[in-house]
């Protein structure tokens, strides 16, 4: 078992212990105190089982103890099934007797308020006596299927769950019962379930760890309120694409991020459900909307794995169905390619009547020919641009559509094959496709937006998790921090910031400070006309609000007019002299790019991306990433952004140098991941990115630095 979060060994318990006491177990059926003791009966748990209950003599068969001093013998897992008040002195007394852990089911603690919040200190005291450790309170608890082990109150194990190959690891007991039950109707079993509650001890991290790395477990599916560890959900998390097991999960609610500063546009365009879902793409953390979208990624990854990329073949038995399903894949975020010579002449040669493109109608003649879907799979195995095809398919006249499923289901069975997705029209099979599928191991499908999320977040999921295993070589390898920063707090001045961002190879203009009209013209003729002036002191931090900008300037006249004009403004604005005006090179091609960072108070420092000029706050068109990010992860960050056009030569302007620009932000994300604890924001707006070859230049920036260390 590797150590990630430290308390793997107490979780290891949890869904491994030699013995459970129930502590106030009850005879009265659908109780809070009978579930406990009802499941492990019900599902042959085999280690020892201890009903503590002083006032009968047996319950389910089982024989109570009076406490656990009468147990006789260790005990690793008590579930305690009484309420809030009572539960402080029953943690006192597992403490005392030895317990490893305790599930606390019970409401009443530190999601009532302060009085609860009391009681939670309270057990924490006690439980920290003997090193015992603490699930929840206000927790579901916590099960092993496979075993029997079940340490919870959850009413959804009384209907019988088989285990299988996925973990379910919660925040929400009520959501995961639901969860388990489409996963039950799916025909998937749940192995390992734990309920966080209110993690005043153990956590999700805690439970993530330990299930991930069962090897009965493929992958880990979740409901998330809040992320109260991140460190260690993060080192989980890259643990996750190290073994190549997905964690899948609904993210709800917002963090309570401390407040930020505003004065740069990255603190704007970073919220607080940003930064979560640039942590989970970061990390290949499949984040879907729905429950129907959850249990359609693991049955996708269950029965095919992961699809190489996102490039989908379609293929229908309805031309008007092929059509709808294109455009469903493509309003998904899926890709439907242009077939290749060799598949486009095998489709011609197969279809009589219809047409060789993607997607492909095979007209009325699939319910004559029984092999022309498969025929066609065939063809679109064979495409390098295809990593998944999928069949709609609807109940056919006589045996055909039964004798076409059995023969594409025995085609599509290898697992090197490309995987085959069927999608029901009529939504449902007839008992024959359905084994034919089944025994095949190809999922079916009812919802064509289920499919195409599955197929879409599991390719992304691919390409996240190398690169989050890349990036933690890179990480590893990384070589000291060039400096230190200043130690005061706030906006640095112009040549601090200019000199910081030389040392990481971020190019900006030429330029040189004036503090007079004639050293601002003598420093124009030397950089060359035109020139921009700009205000320079750390007291402005954002210039264009007080007039401190000038652009244009063509000659020594126009430069002697503008510094006139900026010095005044800012003596009025600041009350005293600026510490200078700057004369700047105007770069007069190229793409605006916002590039920047903001620091969370939970995740760290992240690096963002985003089109610029009018588009970054009209269109809020900016992603984010954990920083650093290599080079290649900013041409996939830019992938994402919709002014993206802008630098591929949009209407006959030159194709811009995005080799440049990814170099760049992965230089500013160095930066940041250097000095995250001190960079509290940092903008370069704009950056513009100038035609290919010839670079990409940080025309302004703004570093507001926070509180060093010692000083807060």
């Amino acid at each position: 078992m590797i150590t990630v979060t430290g308390a793997e060994a107490a979780v290891q318990t949890l869904f491994h212990p030699r013995s459970v006491a129930v502590i106030g177990a009850s005879s009265k059926p659908g109780t809070l105190s009978w579930w406990p003791l009802r499941l492990l009966v019900q599902y042959g748990f085999a280690g020892g089982v201890y009903p503590v209950n002083p006032s009968r003599s047996e319950i389910e068969g089982v024989p109570c103890v009076g406490s656990l001093a009468d147990v006789g013998e260790p005990v690793d897992l008590a579930v305690i099934a009484l309420n809030a008040k009572n539960t402080v002195q029953a943690v006192r007394d597992c403490a005392a007797a030895g317990v490893k852990v305790a599930v606390l089911p019970s409401q009443g603690f530190g999601e009532t308020g302060e009085d609860g919040r009391a009681l939670e200190r309270e057990i924490l005291a006690a439980a920290g006596q003997s090193g015992l450790r603490i699930v929840g309170p206000n927790t579901d608890g916590v099960g092993n299927l496979a075993t029997g082990a079940l340490a919870t109150i959850q009413p959804i194990f009384g209907e019988g769950v088989l285990p299988g190959q996925v973990a379910v690891i919660t925040q929400s007991g009520a959501t995961a019962a639901s969860l388990i039950r489409r996963l039950k109707e799916e025909g998937i079993g749940t192995r390992l379930y734990a309920s966080a509650g209110n993690e005043i001890d153990l956590g999700l991290a805690d439970y993530l760890s330990v299930a991930l790395q069962d090897p009965e477990v493929s992958m880990v599916v979740s409901f998330v309120e809040a992320i109260r560890r991140a460190d260690d959900f993060v080192r989980v998390a890259e643990l996750a694409a190290e073994l190549g097991k997905p964690i899948v999960l609904i993210k709800v609610g917002r963090t309570e991020q401390a407040a930020r500063r505003a004065a740069a546009h990255t603190g704007a365009l970073a919220g607080a459900d940003e930064i979560y879902q640039a942590v989970f793409d970061s990390l290949g953390i499949i984040r879907v909307d729905e429950l129907g979208e959850v249990v359609a990624v693991a049955k996708f990854y269950l029965s095919r794995g992961l699809p190489q990329d996102d490039g989908v073949a379609i293929m229908s038995v309805s031309g008007g169905q092929a059509g709808a399903l294109a455009d469903r894949a493509a309003r998904s975020g899926v890709t439907v390619p242009d077939l290749g010579p060799a598949a486009t002449a095998e489709l011609e040669e197969l279809l009589d009547f219809g047409t060789a493109i993607n997607p492909c109608d095979l007209t009325g003649e699939v319910a004559r020919n029984s092999g022309l879907a498969t025929a066609a799979y065939t063809a679109f195995d064979a495409d390098p641009a295809v990593s998944t095809v999928v069949y709609a398919r609807k109940e056919l006249t006589g045996d055909a559509g039964r004798r076409a499923s059995e023969r594409i289901a025995r085609a599509a069975a290898p697992k090197e094959r490309t995987p085959l997705a069927i999608y029901s029209m009529d939504g449902r099979l007839n008992d024959e496709e359905k084994t034919a599928f089944a025994e095949a191991d190809i999922p079916v499908f009812t919802s064509a937006a289920e499919l195409f999320t599955a197929v879409r977040t599991l390719a992304a999921h691919r390409r996240a998790a190398a690169r989050a295993r890349a990036r933690k070589t890179v990480r590893a390898a990384r070589g000291p921090v060039p400096r230190e920063l200043p130690g005061r707090s706030g906006p640095l001045d112009e040549a601090e910031t200019k000199a910081l961002l030389a040392e990481y190879g971020i190019a900006v203009p030429a330029e040189a400070l004036a503090t007079t009209a004639d050293d601002a013209v003598a420093h124009a003729g030397r950089i060359g006309y035109p020139v921009v002036l700009k205000v320079a002191d750390a007291r402005v931090p954002h210039k264009t609000e007080i007039g401190g900008v000038a652009v244009g300037l063509a000659d020594a006249g126009a430069v002697r007019a503008a510094y006139a004009g900026i010095d005044a403004r800012a003596r009025a604005h600041l009350g005293d002299a600026p510490a200078g005006v700057l004369v700047q090179q105007q770069i007069v091609d190229g793409v605006e790019m916002i590039a920047g960072l903001v620091v969370d108070p939970q995740f760290g420092p992240f690096v963002l991306l985003g089109s610029g000029g009018v588009l970054t706050e009209l269109l809020s068109d900016a992603v984010l990433r954990p920083a650093p990010v290599e080079p290649d992860e900013v041409r996939d960050m830019l992938g994402e952004l919709r002014g993206r056009k802008l630098l591929t030569g949009f209407r006959g302007s030159a194709p811009a140098d995005v080799a440049a620009l990814a170099d760049t932000v992965s230089a500013l994300s160095r930066l940041g991941a250097d000095h995250a604890g001190r960079i509290a924001e940092l903008d370069l707006n704009p950056v513009l990115v100038r035609p290919a070859g010839h670079g990409a230049v940080a025309v302004d920036a703004l570093i507001i630095l926070g509180e060093a260390e010692e000083s807060r």
